[in-house]
């Protein structure tokens, strides 16, 4: 298994990044891409701890949550 992370702006709540994750699920290509959060603290970036067999489903997996994100209306680059 690869592992991977991503760190996502402290301005995005962390109610919004969950509620994307749970979103992802209704993808069928991420299906074997599992996540985890780390605890956040205020004021520092929130972390999403990516596993799955290949990079690709990674790169997939960042791709959605961002585009979810960005449909959200929060800007990941501010």
């Amino acid at each position: 298994m690869i592992k991977d992370d991503m760190a996502i702006h402290a301005g995005v709540p962390e109610k919004a990044v969950k509620a994307a994750l749970k979103q992802l699920r209704d993808h069928a290509e991420l299906a074997e891409v599992t996540w985890d959060t780390a605890r956040s603290r205020p004021g520092r970036p929130i972390k999403v701890y990516f596993e799955a067999a290949t990079m690709e489903q990674i790169r997939a997996a960042k791709t959605r949550l961002e585009q979810r994100l960005n449909e959200g209306g929060f800007d990941l680059y501010p």
